[in-house]
């Protein structure tokens, strides 16, 4: 089975990884999940909201936490770019600001 390989481009995990080829069993359920989530790695596929459970994760391992006010529907990624060779697929997720209406400021 190929090992799949996503790397975070901005946001709060900039330049943090998952693999599914791990030591790690919950880096590697993450793994699976956010590759899923993500339309299994489609140009543009979207991560509309990262779970709970990967945010759980990434509070436990020591990864960078968002903004409290960003917290809430959870972080987002797109997959902007996939890189694959015979054993290997790269997926790149590039982060999508959180914009809460509710923190704007009426002018």
């Amino acid at each position: 089975m190929k090992t799949i390989v996503l790397e975070f481009d901005g946001g709060p995990w900039a330049g943090k990884c998952l693999r599914t080829d791990s030591a790690d069993q919950e880096e590697v359920l993450m793994a699976a999940e956010l590759y899923e989530t993500s339309h299994h790695g489609a140009i543009g596929g979207d991560c509309a909201a990262v779970s709970a459970d990967a945010m759980t994760y990434a509070r436990f391992h020591g990864w960078p936490q968002p903004p409290v006010g960003a917290r809430r529907g959870g972080q987002r990624y797109l997959v902007s770019e996939r890189r694959e060779t015979e054993d290997v697929l790269v997926i790149r997720l590039r982060h999508i600001p959180n914009v809460n209406p509710s923190s704007a400021t009426a002018s």
